[in-house]
Order: C-alpha cells, then structure tokens, then sequence
C-alpha cells in the first residue's frame, strides 16, 4: 500500500506542475491576444475618427482659365475628430492623378486642419483644357496626423461644375 500512496503522490506533483506550465503559457497567450486586441482597437478608432469632405457649392467650383495651366480651386473640410496632415493630399481630377501642382492653405490661416478650418485647394495641370460649364470628377485622398502612434485615412469624390 505504501507503494501506491508514492506513486499516486508523485502522479499528483507532476499533474500539478504540468496544469501550473500550462496555465502560465496560456495567460501569457492572453495577455498577447488582449494586446494586440488593444492595438487593433486603437487603430480603428483613429481611422474611424479620421473624415473629409467637399465644402461649398459643386456647381460653383472656380476655374481660373486666366492662368497657365488652368486652376481649379475647391475646399475641403475636416468632418472627423483627428488632425488631417494636408502634406498626405492626394487628388485625382477626372481619374487622373495630379501630379504637377497642388497648393493648399488653411482658412483661417492660423492653426491647424481641424473641424475649424478648410483646406483650400488649388489644382493644375498642362494637360487640362477646361472651360467654365464643364462638369469634372474631383477626387481627394487625405490621411490623419500620427495619432497614438496610428495614422487614418479617407476620401472622397464629388462631381463638380466648373465656373470661371
């Protein structure tokens, strides 16, 4: 009998030892799920945070056929909660890239791109040959100031009328 107890004793250490292992790897397997949940959680929250939109009046979009190339001016506004970083400003007239010039200043002047301000937007391009009249896609692409270590993004697209 007195076999039986060691070997059941020992039976039972190892058992607990084993379940201890185990149960210290799966916490930690937690605790690294519960992290990168933390993270996945932080960085949606800025991309859902982040939001642009086209400000005025689509069917009164200045074109100034004055200057060489034509300019197209347009405002843009911040409809989220995060900065936008105006350097990220990406926009496509008429499914094209533009590539050569766009200028773009606060309204106000002072500050920074917050649900405060509009961007104003000056676009340009040799190839163009717009006339006032003339109805045009105009697509902008913006991403979010660095945010808790995570940046968003949006767009968006709007036919506009041309008016000079």
């Amino acid at each position: 009998m007195a076999d039986g107890g060691a070997s059941s004793f020992i039976f039972l250490t190892t058992a607990l030892l084993v379940s201890g292992l185990v149960s210290v790897v799966l916490i930690n397997q937690w605790g690294d799920i519960a992290q990168i949940t933390a993270q996945e959680t932080a960085a949606i929250e800025v991309q859902e945070a982040t939001s642009v939109d086209f400000a005025g009046d689509p069917m009164m979009v200045d074109l100034d056929t004055t200057a060489s190339p034509n300019e197209i001016t347009f405002y843009l506004q911040n409809t989220g909660t995060t900065l936008l970083d105006s350097s990220t400003l990406v926009v496509i007239v008429d499914g094209q890239t533009v590539t050569s010039s766009i200028v773009s200043s606060l309204v106000p002047a002072t500050g920074e791109w917050d649900e405060d301000h509009l961007l104003q937007v000056t676009v340009s391009d040799n190839g163009w040959s717009y006339q006032s009249g003339d109805d045009v896609s105009i697509t902008a692409v913006v991403s979010s100031e660095v945010t808790n270590g995570y940046r968003g993004s949006d767009s968006m697209s709007v036919e506009v009328r041309l008016h000079g």
